[in-house]
């Protein structure tokens, strides 16, 4: 009888277990597309047509290396998202659409690969990630659809949170002997680029694996060759980039109101209020988490990978102070780990009590539903806003073939605004034609001038 029952519970494990891989892959699947159909309807903004005019110049690889180099030398170190911008530009912008949406996905399964404590094809924790991505990532609009935002953030994360999984991986593995070669040459290649990336997300992994190494140099009184190998491309990647001569440059267009203790002051006051903007939910979701845990008489090892995270996430953000105020966008790598350690707090909350488990299940089939309501929202918004900017793009390309060299254009319809645009925050301005982004649209474009105005304004100008 005993041998009977367990006979048809390992069968129901296996057809729960086949069900639960089908539903991760479609979601997997529903993933790419969502990211894919927003990618689509962005148009080319700012950096986008700057960076574009610049990289029309070039006739190979070759000359966008030296593109790169001269960047290198005289604005920024970045030098790996940046390069991968320049390849983008050169092609068709369906080919960045693909390609930037197999990243995000890539990164979510990175995300799900480090939550500890799940089943096999988590539905509820990849569920989660992709809920928690779209609706708490910093500038998600910035970061992740526009073309050179991505290349910088989305990108670069990815190439962090892949070898941060890497280095998981070996740590599972245990490679010993002549067996490290192998994952010594992967991991320092693989860290090389991720410390290659953003000056504070690439230094907040550099810190969360020296964290890793001295827990399991902590506990099993050893280190292995390819843990240090890794880290040091890691360092030398970060350094590349850090020590870029351009930096200084850069840095000399930064303007700050005050100097010495009072700019650190200052800086760390502004950090202490983006982490509120940007974090406080997530923050709130791992102190809530924590204590249930503590509650559960859990062991203090089940919350360690969540408060891991967590500190690499503020110490991810509060390592701008040593830089003038920075854009927004830059807490993009930070957002991604207080994600990861806000789901690792959910997942940390065992699902014995009814009550618990009925609310988690409850919460994200509620939230889900409330995001698919606000993605078919902002889409439609999003769509309005990409035909009116391919609009004034085909307008300036007529207007130039006509002769005409100093152009007006309609400014963008004030109620398509929505979270997953950026192209008001880059808008052109109707009163300066010398503003940055007027100027980026000139040249683009090869004419003299582009200015805006209102769209009534500019209708009854051409009788539209």
């Amino acid at each position: 009888m005993e041998i009977t029952l367990r006979g048809k519970k390992l069968v129901l494990d296996i057809k729960e277990e086949k069900c639960r891989r089908i539903l991760f892959i479609c979601l997997v699947v529903l993933s790419f597309l969502a990211v894919l159909i927003y990618n689509i309807f962005t148009p080319a903004m700012t950096d986008d047509l700057s960076y574009g005019s610049v990289v029309a110049r070039a006739n190979s690889l070759w000359d966008l290396l030296r593109q790169e180099q001269h960047q290198y030398m005289t604005w920024t170190g970045r030098s790996v998202g940046s390069m991968i911008l320049r390849c983008f530009l050169k092609g068709d912008k369906w080919i960045f659409n693909i390609c930037n949406s197999l990243v995000f996905v890539l990164l979510t399964l990175f995300m799900y690969y480090n939550i500890e404590h799940k089943k096999k094809y988590d539905v509820f924790v990849y569920l989660l990630i992709n809920l928690f991505v779209w609706t708490f990532a910093v500038s998600f609009a910035q970061t992740v659809l526009w073309e050179t935002g991505a290349c910088n953030y989305l990108w670069g994360s990815t190439f962090i949170m892949g070898y941060i999984s890497a280095v998981r991986y070996c740590m599972k593995a245990d490679y010993e002997g002549v067996s490290q070669i192998a994952p010594a040459i992967g991991l320092f290649l693989s860290g090389l680029a991720a410390g290659w990336c953003n000056e504070n997300t690439s230094g907040g992994c550099i810190l969360l694996v020296s964290i890793w190494i001295v827990l399991y140099i902590w506990k099993h009184k050893r280190v292995r060759v390819w843990m240090i190998v890794g880290l040091v491309g890691n360092l030398t990647g970060f350094l590349f980039m850090t020590l870029a001569p351009g930096n200084s440059n850069r840095m000399q267009y930064m303007e700050e109101e005050h100097t010495g203790w009072l700019a650190i002051l200052s800086r760390w006051l502004k950090i202490n209020l983006a982490i509120r903007n940007n974090l406080f939910l997530l923050i709130a979701i791992c102190i809530v988490a924590f204590i249930l845990v503590r509650q559960q008489q859990a062991e203090w090892e089940r919350s360690r990978n969540m408060l891991i995270f967590f500190l690499v996430s503020l110490a991810t953000c509060y390592a701008l102070v040593l830089v003038p105020e920075p854009v927004v966008r830059v807490y993009f790598g930070a957002s991604i780990f207080m994600i990861m350690a806000s789901i690792q707090g959910i997942v940390d909350v065992t699902d014995k009590d009814l009550y618990l488990r009925t609310l988690k299940l409850a919460a994200t089939s509620i939230f889900a539903l409330y995001f698919v309501f606000t993605y078919l929202d902002c889409g439609a918004n999003v769509v309005r806003v990409y035909r009116e900017s391919r609009e004034r793009f085909t307008f300036i390309e007529e207007q130039k073939a006509a002769g005409v060299m100093d152009i007006t254009v309609p400014l963008l319809r004030p109620e398509f605004e929505n979270k997953y645009t950026d192209a008001y925050k880059s808008e052109l301005s109707s009163e300066d034609s010398g503003y940055w982004v007027n100027v980026a649209y000139a040249t683009y474009y090869g004419v003299n001038s582009v200015s805006a105005v209102p769209r009534e304004e500019w209708e009854a100008m051409y009788n539209r």
